[in-house]
């Protein structure tokens, strides 16, 4: 059983994806409280749920988090059940995010802190998107879902990290090249200088080329559009009925299996509005087509102008923490001026953008319109927070509370007509990425054949023929498997399993699986080697940092235990750790590893300690990668 629901400020909801075991859940509630009549078949009447009935069992639940949030600064992280299910609790944007399963509590926040960076992407500022557009809320739906499915496949996307493709140097330098190709068809015959082409395998990098000038594509960006790629295609496939209207998404049992035959256009080319970054989300056109199944192409350019972009997402954002920070019972000042100050001078830059008739587009009357009215009510608004700063008359708050609001409609009309809408995407630049994207195809058509076969396979659980990295474990007798990641470009190496039966398969991934989950809640809570045994494996993690020659350091300060779950995806874990172990040094400085290791039971710890120290002195040597030696003394 699980469900994951958006509520607004008024306590609507606006987004919510459970299964059918909830829905059955919750209409035995329903009936037992007399809230609904039961039906001559119940089970059928579990395709869809009636939201009042989600309603009226859930606002006593939400209505309490937020006074606990608002007057006392203690809201709720998670309430258990005696039945055993999980609830957990998350805000963003004045919005509660609610997630209902039978997993555990820190995998389940898990997942409510990959749900929220999604709508981040998809919706940027805006939540109430995901009430209005079908293809965003869908698209949301497909991600997680995808998401869920290939973290319990993947190893790259359960760690959050680049696993690269391992190639011949022909095929590497041609899929260089034909990115490159791409790029400067995209220059000549577009207004977009700053481009990225990105070709995948599944979840596996190939290659990316990215002409000058444009903002660099983020590790995490990459793991996002991998999925996004595979999302895309599931949403496409789905049929358009009146369900397009409801906020509820049912999942039928037979529809959590993702299609891996879902047929493809070759020639159909997704474009889509979207949010990119790892240290500030900016606007950016994502064009995406298939070379053939399973390699996707990606035509990445940023859109519309930063200064404006960034001043309407900073503006959203700050009124939303003003608005929370005036509602509770005793108002911080402090907080309050720094989140004014931060509206105030978005405002300015917004208005006078138009006001100078410099516009960073031609914009249309009703962006005129909303720019005059946002300009008309701000300057009203300034003056009476000006006048509580004075004053420090907190009756005054009450009275600006509602012209916040109008403000905040403002801003989400600006952000709709400027930002996300897909018609900015002009004519002149679809038939530069077609061009492009059909220059890629037949640059790559001699290879086709060879990426269908890897995108069949899944390379993280079987053999790589061209990377003899089995081989290499030979060596290291007593080793079953290890995963080693550079934490500085977030790239990794991993062996394939490889067991005649699939049993030992199913049961060996098990417990790697596992065994990456404990190490993650160690290093949330300050761990950085791990040592630890079953019946049948000894377990070890290692992560360590090392100064740019090589050389083995110890962290200065002892970080403390972490809110974060370690990954990239939600902002890069691994810098922030750096930052908190080695206050005051140059960023790049400090560079970060990580190693797991799986060994036979038997195995000793000496034996394990001399293991890792041999593979993360030698690993690179299979790929032809440089790395330095692992001092764990």
């Amino acid at each position: 059983m699980r469900c994951l629901m958006v509520f607004d400020n008024l306590n609507d909801i606006v987004f919510m994806k459970c299964d059918t075991k909830f829905c059955q859940h919750i209409r035995k509630i329903g009936i037992s409280q007399d809230l609904i009549k039961p039906t001559e078949n119940e089970n059928e009447s579990c395709d869809r749920i009636d939201p009042d009935l989600i309603l009226q069992i859930f606002s006593p639940m939400v209505t309490s988090q937020k006074i606990m949030n608002c007057h006392f600064s203690n809201r709720y992280t998670s309430m258990q059940c005696q039945n055993g299910t999980n609830i957990v609790f998350d805000e963003y944007l004045g919005h509660l995010f609610i997630y209902i399963g039978d997993k555990e509590v820190s995998w389940q926040q898990k997942v409510l802190s990959i749900s929220i960076l999604f709508i981040k992407r998809i919706c940027g500022s805006d939540v109430s998107l995901l009430k209005y557009s079908r293809r965003r809320r869908f698209l949301v739906s497909k991600l997680l879902d995808v998401w869920l499915k290939r973290s319990g496949e993947e190893q790259c996307v359960l760690i959050e990290a680049i696993e690269q493709l391992t190639v011949s140097a022909e095929l590497s330098t041609a899929a260089l090249t034909a990115a490159k190709t791409a790029a400067e068809k995209m220059k000549s015959k577009s207004a977009f200088s700053r481009v990225h082409i990105l070709i995948m395998v599944r979840q596996k990098f190939l290659t990316l080329y990215s002409s000058r000038n444009a903002t660099d594509l983020s590790a995490g960006d990459t793991v996002f559009l991998a999925l996004l790629a595979e999302a895309i295609q599931s949403v496409d496939s789905e049929p358009k009925d009146k369900s397009d209207l409801d906020v509820i998404i049912v999942e039928k049992e037979e529809s959590l299996q993702l299609e891996n035959n879902v047929p493809l256009q070759r020639n159909k080319i997704n474009s889509l509005l979207i949010l990119l970054g790892q240290h500030g989300l900016k606007l950016n056109a994502v064009h995406l087509s298939f070379i053939t199944d399973g390699v996707p192409l990606f035509i990445i350019h940023e859109i519309g102008n930063d200064v404006f972009n960034s001043s309407v997402i900073d503006s959203l954002t700050s009124f939303c923490t003003i608005q929370e920070i005036q509602i509770r019972g005793t108002v911080d000042r402090e907080a309050l001026k720094i989140a004014y100050d931060t509206v105030d001078s978005s405002m300015k830059k917004i208005i006078d953008l138009f006001k100078k008739k410099n516009a960073p587009f031609a914009p249309t009357r009703s962006v005129l319109a909303i720019i005059t009215t946002l300009a008309t009510r701000w300057e009203p608004l300034k003056k009476k927070y000006l006048d509580y700063f004075k004053n420090n008359d907190s009756s005054a708050l009450i009275a600006i509370e509602s012209s916040n609001m109008n403000i905040i409609c403002s801003l989400k009309d600006l952000h709709h007509h400027c930002m996300l809408n897909e018609s900015l995407i002009d004519n002149y630049t679809k038939e530069a990425v077609s061009e492009a994207s059909a220059m890629v195809a037949v640059m790559l058509r001699d290879y086709t054949s060879f990426f269908e076969v890897k995108a069949m396979n899944n390379f993280t659980m079987r053999s790589r023929s061209t990377l003899n990295i089995n081989k290499y474990l030979e060596e290291f007798p007593g080793l079953v498997h290890f995963i080693y990641v550079d934490r500085m470009s977030h790239r990794m190496i991993a062996p394939g399993l490889e067991f005649a039966s699939q049993e030992t398969l199913e049961l060996t991934k098990k417990k790697v699986w596992s065994m990456i989950d404990f190490s993650r809640q160690h290093l949330r809570d300050g761990h950085f080697i791990v040592l630890w045994k079953d019946n049948t494996f000894t377990y070890s993690y290692f992560l360590w940092f090392e100064d740019q020659s090589g050389t083995s350091l110890k962290p200065r300060v002892q970080p403390t235990a972490s809110e974060l779950f370690p990954g990239i995806l939600n902002g890069d874990y691994y810098e922030k750790l750096i930052e908190q172990c080695f206050p005051r040094m140059s960023k790049g400085k400090v560079r970060c590893f990580e190693l797991f290791c799986v060994h036979l039971g038997l195995a000793t710890a000496s034996c394990v300690l001399e293991h890792s120290r041999r593979l993360s002195a030698t690993v690179w040597e299979v790929t032809g990668r440089p790395s330095n030696l692992l001092d764990l003394f």
